[in-house]
């Protein structure tokens, strides 16, 4: 099996009311990008890694102060909009929007290979696009410049797709990535949304 079917967890369904489950989403974001980012380098990408990790950390120990209030992430950022708490230092809604924009950053590479976005077997187009689009605009120049030495260890289209299929052929890989990123954009969106209908992404720089 590919990569994308031999995961612990994976990404839920987003409920009728829009609102995304806390536990699920936060095993999935873990379990579904940081073993991608070891196949694309671990050493490389370490920095993303550390990020992912930290802000699912830090949701966490939100979601257990409180698992019945914070039940989905839209409860948990509203709690804090209603006390006017969302810039306080390690806030959950700075956590959740890092995480979101990481994620974003990562769904961003699997669309761009997907279409296309590529130099033939290098694969640096894919990630710089997807830098530029929802990492970039958040980083300072010295921020920037490490990034720009981290999408430049991408590996080859053929490598990766070996890498993700243990043994399954490359439309295999292709098919479950396509699958895959159908609850996963679910997820996002509904996350992208709640940012955006707040009016608070933008607050949130390095």
């Amino acid at each position: 099996m590919s990569f994308f079917k031999t995961r612990k967890h994976y990404f839920q369904p987003v409920r009728e009311d829009g609102k995304v489950e806390t536990i699920p989403f936060l095993k999935a974001a873990a379990d579904c990008t940081i073993p991608f980012l070891d196949i694309l380098g671990p050493k490389a990408f370490y920095v993303v890694k550390t990020d992912i990790n930290g802000n699912v950390t830090k949701l966490t120990k939100k979601y257990e102060l409180d698992p019945e209030k914070y039940s989905t992430l839209q409860d948990m950022i509203d709690a804090e909009i209603e006390t006017k708490t969302t810039q306080n230092k390690g806030s959950a809604t700075d956590a959740l929007i890092w995480l979101k924009r990481a994620l974003q950053f990562i769904r961003g590479m699997f669309v761009n290979l997907l279409n296309g976005v590529n130099d033939g077997e290098n694969l640096i187009p894919c990630a710089a696009k997807s830098y530029e689009s929802y990492l970039k605009p958040y980083h300072g120049w010295m921020v920037q410049k490490v990034f720009g030495l981290v999408t430049k260890a991408m590996p080859y289209r053929r490598d990766l797709l070996k890498a993700m299929g243990n043994g399954q052929d490359e439309e295999t890989v292709i098919n479950d990535m396509k699958e895959f990123l159908v609850l996963f954009g679910q997820n996002l969106d509904a996350v992208v949304e709640m940012y955006q209908s707040k009016n608070i992404d933008k607050e949130f720089k390095v």
